[in-house]
C-alpha cells in the first residue's frame, strides 16, 4: 500500500489518486504541536482524512476538535446535552428510509462562512456498509476548459437554505431547531471559482443548494448548475471513507461534496459530529 513519504511521524496512506487518506500512528488527544501541524498539512493536501484508532468520548472529541479551531455554529441541529458544539447521530437497526446526508452535498453552504472542517467520530459502526463518499471540487475545477473557467470566473452563485429544514426534520432521531423561517429564508452569495486559503489552489464552489447565479433566473442557471454538479461527482474525482470503530473522519468542507451510503439495514450506527469555523470563500484572482 502506498505511503506518503513526506510524513515521517505517522503513516499517511492515500485512498485514491484524487483525494482522501487514512492516518495511522497518531493520538490526537496528546499529539505534540509540531506533529499536529503535520496533521493539518495532510488535511489541506488530501481534503479528507480517516484518523484511525482514536479513543474518544464526547468530552475528548470536543477537546480535539477545538484544537483545530472554534466551533462554526450549527443553525439546524439540536446539540447533545452538555455539549453545545456536538450533534449525535443515531441510526437504529429497524430504522427505514433515507439516512441523513444521503445526497451529494456540502455542509451549510448557505451560510456566509460555511464550516471549514467537518469532523465525524464513529462510536458504533456497522460490520459492513455505512461508508461516506467524497468528491474533489479542486479536481472538478482542473477538468474544466479555460473557456468555461473564464465564464465561471465572472459568476456569483446564490446558495439557499430553502428546503433544508424539511430534509432534516424527516430524521426522527435527529433534533432540529425551531427557527424554520430563518433557515428557509437564508441565502448567500459565493464566488463560483475560489482559491483555497492555505494551498492557493483553485476549486469550483458548487453545492446542492446552489439555486441560481446572480443576475440570472433559476431557469437560466439550472443547465450550468446541473453540468457542474455532474462534473464534480464523476467517479475519478471520488474517494470512499470506510468507517471502522474509533475512526475520526474529517474533511475540508468547502472543497468537497460528500454523501452517506445507505446500505446497512439491520445494524446500529452511532456517530458524533462537530464543525470548525471556516473562512469566507475567496474569489480566485484571474
Amino acid at each position: 500500500m502506498l505511503r506518503d513519504q513526506s510524513f515521517a511521524e505517522f503513516e499517511v496512506r492515500p485512498f485514491t489518486g484524487s483525494l482522501g487518506a487514512e492516518i495511522i500512528g497518531v493520538d490526537l488527544r496528546t499529539v505534540a504541536d509540531d506533529i499536529f501541524q503535520d496533521v493539518l498539512r495532510a488535511l489541506h493536501e488530501y481534503h479528507v482524512l480517516a484518523v484511525r484508532d482514536q479513543d474518544l468520548v464526547p468530552a475528548t472529541f470536543q477537546q480535539v476538535a477545538r484544537r483545530f479551531g472554534p466551533f462554526s455554529g450549527n443553525p439546524v441541529h439540536t446539540p447533545m446535552p452538555g455539549f453545545d458544539d456536538i450533534v449525535k447521530f443515531v441510526r437504529e437497526p429497524d430504522d427505514t428510509g433515507k439516512v441523513i446526508g444521503e445526497d451529494w452535498h456540502m455542509d451549510l453552504a448557505w451560510l456566509a462562512r460555511p464550516p471549514g472542517v467537518t469532523m465525524l467520530y464513529g462510536e458504533e459502526i456497522p460490520p459492513v456498509g455505512g461508508d461516506t463518499c467524497f468528491t474533489s471540487l479542486e479536481r472538478a475545477y482542473q477538468s474544466l476548459t479555460p473557456r468555461l473557467v473564464s465564464i465561471l470566473e465572472g459568476l456569483t452563485g446564490i446558495h439557499s437554505g430553502r428546503g433544508v429544514f424539511a430534509i432534516n426534520a424527516l430524521q426522527k432521531r435527529l433534533g432540529v431547531t425551531k427557527d424554520i423561517e430563518a433557515i428557509e429564508n437564508a441565502a448567500v452569495e459565493h464566488p463560483v471559482i475560489c482559491t483555497h486559503p492555505v494551498t492557493g489552489r483553485r476549486y469550483v464552489f458548487v453545492s446542492s443548494v446552489l439555486t441560481h447565479f446572480k443576475g440570472m433566473t433559476e431557469e437560466e442557471s439550472r443547465p450550468l448548475i446541473d453540468f457542474l454538479l455532474a462534473r464534480a461527482t464523476r467517479p475519478e474525482f471520488n474517494c470512499r471513507l470506510r468507517w471502522e470503530p474509533r475512526t475520526l473522519g474529517m474533511w475540508n468542507n468547502p472543497f468537497v461534496l460528500h454523501t452517506a451510503i445507505n446500505d446497512y439495514p439491520g445494524y446500529r450506527r452511532v456517530m458524533y459530529r462537530t464543525t470548525v469555523e471556516g473562512a469566507v470563500p475567496a474569489a480566485a484572482v484571474a
